[in-house]
């Protein structure tokens, strides 16, 4: 069964988990890239990501985004802003076609609920099947012992292609 997960990173969380997960999956790694990218400091960055992300600003990507006609299972990861899923992998998903294909969802942030990023990408989807969605806090490499555990479990549960809450 072929898989490939699919991420943004601004600060490198995203990213984290990204390398993290492909160590356990050994799958296929897609790394959307803005065309335009955001700032990356300061006060401008927040501002222009959670408008964006509010908003619902369209995005386009450095390169041509992926051919997914190969694989069976796509893992998403996303960074939360404004509590929704951020604005770059929004604009990707509104491209992307997910026929049947099995979703796995993947999203970190600094705190707070969650369910609203994974509601918005389940409403927006519907022509692929959610079987599973995780959540960490501001991953990296000094905090992410505790959250190691569950990482495996899910990326267990996606090489199995089982559901996994």
């Amino acid at each position: 069964m072929e898989r490939v997960l699919i991420y943004y990173s601004l600060d490198g969380h995203t990213h984290f988990l990204a390398e993290q997960a492909q160590k356990l999956l050994g799958c296929d790694v897609y790394r959307l890239q803005l065309a335009k990218d955001y700032p990356s400091k300061g006060f401008a960055k927040y501002y222009t990501a959670g408008r964006n992300t509010v908003l619902r600003f369209p995005h386009t990507f450095k390169q041509p985004l992926p051919d997914l006609s190969r694989y069976e299972v796509v893992i998403l990861a996303t960074p939360i802003w404004a509590g929704r899923v951020c604005a770059p992998m929004y604009s990707y998903l509104k491209q992307a076609e997910f026929a049947h294909k099995d979703l796995y969802l993947i999203a970190n942030c600094s705190g707070g609920d969650v369910s609203k990023c994974f509601s918005i990408i389940k409403n927006m989807k519907h022509d692929g099947h959610v079987r599973g969605e995780i959540s960490f806090i501001n991953p990296n490499e000094a905090t992410f012992g505790n959250d190691s555990a569950r990482l495996k479990a899910f990326c267990d549960a996606v090489l199995l292609n089982e559901s996994f809450q």
